[in-house]
C-alpha cells in the first residue's frame, strides 16, 4: 500500500517537472517570437523611412527640371544682342569666335565634356545667363539676382556625366540625388538658327535610414532634347502686321483695320499694334498682340519699337478694352450692344480663339533690309543687279528632266533662261538655244560653264520686278514639286498671274457653318516640299488687278501659293477700289507686312470692289518647311523642343518629370 502511495507521489513530481519544463519552453519561444516581431517591425520602419527619403529626393529633382523648363520658356533677347549671341555661342563651344559651318553641320562636339558645361568659369553658360534674366528667376522662386548666381544654376543643370548631387535629411532619414543634363553638340540648323542638343540621363536617388538604404531611378520621358537659338523665321504666320492699319495716313486718322465675321485665319496671327473686332471673326491659330498704341511705333535707328508702354487689349467695335477688363475673360472676350436680350448666349462681338490669344506678346521687329538674301544669292543663288521687267517661274521639262524654270528680262532688254532639276544643278540656255551647264562667277552672275553650280533656291533682284508670273501658260504650276524658292527684291514686286504649287499642301477654303462654327480647309498633303517665298524689303508686293492693267492675267478668283512679305510696305491689290468684285484671292501660305494692305471694299458683308480673302495657312511652315533663306526677325529667341527639326515652342512646358522605378540596394 505504501509502495503504491510512493509511486503516485513520484509520478506527481515528474508531471509537475514536465509541466514546468513545458512552460519554460513556451515562455522561451514566446519571448523569441516577440523579439523577432519587434526586430521585423524595426527593419520595416527603416526600409519605409529610406524609401520616403528617396522619394523626397525624387520630388526635388522633378521640381528642378520643371522649373528649368519654365525658365527656358521665359528666355528673351534684345535686337541689339546679335553680336553678343554669336560670341556666346562660340564660348559655349570653348571657342573665341563662331566658325562658318554649313547648314546642318556641327559647330562643336560637346559629348566628351564629362562635366558638361560645369567647368571652371562661366563662359559656357553665358548664353543661358543672358537669355534668362533675374526677373524670370524671381518669378520661379529662385535667387538669380546676379549673373554669378544664374551661372551657377545653369552649370549645375548641365553638369554632364559627372552630374550634380543634392543632399537632404527629411524626418531623420537622408537622401543623395545625382542628376545632370548632358550636352552633346551644337549644330547650325539654319541660316540664323543653332541647336544645342543634350540628353537627360536617368537620375539616381539613394535614401538612407540608419544602415538601411533604398534606391530610386528617375527615368526621363524625353531622353533627347534641344535648345533652338534663332532669329525666328517669319514664314510661320498666317498674318503678321507691324502697323495694324492700311497706311500711315490711315493710322494718323485712326481708321483701323477691322476683323469681322468674314475673317477666318487658320494659322498664327500677330500684330505689334492692337486689333479691332466686329461680329464673330474666327482664328484657327494662336493670336498674339504686342499692344503698341496707334502712332507709337517708332524707329530710333535700331529698328522699330514701341515708344510708350504697351497697352494690352483690343477694340471691340469702337471701344477699347484692356485685357484685364475683358469679360467674361481675356481668353474669350465678348461685347454686347445695349438692348441685347440674349447677351450671354449670343453676344454681338465674340472673336473665337480656339488656339489661344495673348494680349501682351513681345514686340517683333521686322528686318530692315534683304542683305541675308542678297548674300545667299551671291554665293549660291541667282543675283540680278538691276530692275526686272518680266520674271517667270514655271514647271517644265528640259532635256527630258522635270525642271524648275526661271526666266527673267532685265530693264536693258537682256533675257536669261535658267532651269534647275531635282539635283539642284543650274543649267542655262545658250545663244544657240541649247541647254548647257551653268556656272556662277564671283560677282554672282550666271553664264555657261562647267561644272554646273548648285542652286540654293534664292533669286535676288537689286531693284523692282515689274511683272512676276507663271510664264507663257499661267495655268501651269509656278513651282515644281521638288522646288523651294525665295524671290527677294529691294523694290516693288508686281504679281500678274496665278502662282501655284505643282503639289499643294492644302485645298478648298474655310467654311462658316449655319451654327456659326467654322470648318477649316483641308490640309492633308503635308509631305509636299514645294514652297515659294516672295519678299520686298523696301517696297510693296502688289497683286495687279486686270481692271487697272489689262496686261495682267490675274483674273477672277486668282490662286497664289506663297508666303508673301513686304518689310516696309504692304501686300495689297492694285485697283482694289475699282470696278466690279472679282471673287477671292485664294492664298495658300501667309502674309507678313508692315501695313495691312487693302484687297477690296465691302458694304457690311457684301463685296463691292476688288477681291475678298480666302487665306489658308500653310501648316508646313510650323514644322520647319519654309522658303529658303526667308527673312527672320531681328530678335533672337530660345526655345526648348523635343524634335531635331521644327522651330515652334510647344504650347505647354515640355514635360520632364519622367517616372520612378524603385530598386533594392
Amino acid at each position: 500500500m505504501r509502495s503504491t502511495e510512493r509511486t503516485q507521489g513520484a509520478t506527481l513530481i515528474v508531471s509537475l517537472l514536465l509541466v514546468m519544463l513545458l512552460l519554460a519552453v513556451i515562455m522561451s519561444v514566446t519571448a523569441q517570437v516577440t523579439l523577432s516581431t519587434r526586430r521585423s517591425s524595426s527593419d520595416q520602419e527603416s526600409v519605409l523611412r529610406a524609401q520616403l527619403a528617396a522619394e523626397s529626393g525624387t520630388s526635388l529633382v522633378q521640381a528642378r527640371l520643371r522649373v528649368m523648363s519654365t525658365l527656358l520658356r521665359s528666355a528673351q533677347f534684345t535686337p541689339d544682342d546679335t553680336p553678343l549671341v554669336m560670341g556666346d555661342l562660340a564660348a559655349l563651344c570653348g571657342l573665341g569666335s563662331l566658325p562658318a559651318v554649313a547648314i546642318g553641320a556641327d559647330v562643336c562636339d560637346l559629348s566628351g565634356l564629362s562635366s558638361g558645361l560645369n567647368e571652371t568659369g562661366d563662359a559656357r553658360v553665358r548664353l543661358l545667363v543672358r537669355a534668362v534674366n533675374a526677373t524670370a528667376f524671381a518669378a520661379a522662386g529662385l535667387d538669380g539676382s546676379t549673373d554669378a548666381k544664374r551661372a551657377a544654376y545653369w552649370r549645375e543643370m548641365f553638369s554632364g556625366a559627372t552630374g550634380t548631387t543634392l543632399n537632404g535629411a527629411p524626418s531623420g532619414a537622408g537622401y543623395a540625388a545625382t542628376y545632370g543634363l548632358r550636352p552633346t553638340r551644337l549644330t547650325r540648323s539654319g541660316p540664323s538658327e543653332y541647336r544645342l542638343f543634350f540628353s537627360m540621363p536617368d537620375a539616381q536617388i539613394t535614401g538612407t535610414a540608419g544602415t538601411t538604404t533604398r534606391q530610386v531611378r528617375l527615368r526621363a520621358e524625353q531622353s533627347s532634347l534641344n535648345l533652338v537659338i534663332q532669329r525666328a523665321s517669319l514664314a510661320p504666320n498666317a498674318l503678321f502686321t507691324n502697323h495694324h492699319f492700311a497706311s500711315a495716313a490711315a493710322e494718323a486718322a485712326g481708321n483701323r483695320i477691322t476683323f469681322t465675321s468674314r475673317t477666318m485665319f487658320s494659322g498664327p496671327v500677330h500684330t505689334n499694334g492692337q486689333f479691332r473686332f466686329i461680329g464673330k471673326p474666327w482664328f484657327g491659330g494662336a493670336v498674339t498682340s504686342a499692344g503698341c498704341p496707334a502712332g507709337q511705333i517708332v524707329n530710333p535707328g535700331t529698328g522699330d519699337q514701341c515708344a510708350v508702354a504697351p497697352q494690352p487689349g483690343a477694340y471691340f467695335d469702337s471701344t477699347f478694352t484692356a485685357s484685364a477688363a475683358m469679360t467674361p475673360s481675356p481668353d474669350a472676350p465678348t461685347l454686347c450692344y445695349a438692348g441685347n436680350p440674349d447677351c450671354a448666349g449670343n453676344p454681338d462681338v465674340a472673336p473665337s480663339f480656339p488656339q489661344g490669344v495673348t494680349w501682351n506678346a513681345p514686340f517683333v521687329q521686322l528686318p530692315v533690309n534683304g542683305n541675308d538674301q542678297a548674300t545667299a544669292a551671291l554665293t549660291g543663288g541667282v543675283l540680278i543687279p538691276g530692275n526686272v521687267t518680266n520674271l517667270q517661274l514655271f514647271r517644265a521639262t528640259v532635256g527630258g528632266q522635270d525642271s524648275q524654270r526661271i526666266t527673267y528680262t532685265t530693264d536693258t532688254g537682256v533675257t536669261v533662261n535658267l532651269a534647275v532639276g531635282a539635283n539642284r544643278k543650274l543649267r542655262i540656255q545658250d545663244g544657240s538655244g541649247n541647254w548647257v551647264p551653268a556656272a556662277r562667277a564671283a560677282d554672282g552672275s550666271i553664264a555657261p560653264g562647267s561644272p554646273a553650280s548648285d542652286f540654293n533656291g534664292v533669286v535676288y533682284v537689286n531693284g523692282a520686278v515689274a511683272s512676276l508670273n507663271a510664264g507663257p501658260d499661267p495655268t501651269v504650276p509656278a513651282v515644281a514639286p521638288f522646288s523651294g524658292l525665295t524671290l527677294a527684291a529691294t523694290g516693288n514686286i508686281n504679281i500678274t498671274s496665278d502662282l501655284t504649287y505643282a503639289d499643294p499642301p492644302c485645298s478648298g477654303q474655310h467654311t462658316r457653318n449655319a451654327d456659326g462654327s467654322v470648318t477649316p480647309a483641308t490640309c492633308a498633303n503635308l509631305t509636299a516640299t514645294n514652297i515659294l517665298g516672295i519678299y520686298s524689303s523696301a517696297g510693296n508686293v502688289n497683286l495687279i488687278s486686270p481692271q487697272v492693267d489689262p496686261t495682267s492675267r490675274l483674273g477672277n478668283d486668282p490662286k497664289i501659293h506663297a508666303v508673301m512679305m513686304a518689310g516696309a510696305g504692304a501686300v495689297q491689290v492694285n485697283g482694289y477700289g475699282t470696278g466690279a468684285p472679282m471673287g477671292n484671292v485664294n492664298l495658300i501660305g501667309g502674309i507678313i507686312e508692315n501695313y495691312y494692305g487693302a484687297f477690296g471694299t465691302t458694304s457690311g458683308n457684301v463685296q463691292q470692289t476688288g477681291y475678298g480673302r480666302n487665306f489658308v495657312f500653310d501648316p508646313r511652315t510650323l514644322a520647319g518647311v519654309e522658303p529658303p533663306y526667308f527673312p527672320t526677325s531681328r530678335t533672337w529667341t530660345m526655345a526648348l523642343v523635343t524634335t531635331p527639326t521644327g522651330t515652334t515652342q510647344p504650347l505647354n512646358p515640355v514635360d520632364l518629370r519622367g517616372d520612378t522605378v524603385s530598386e533594392a540596394p
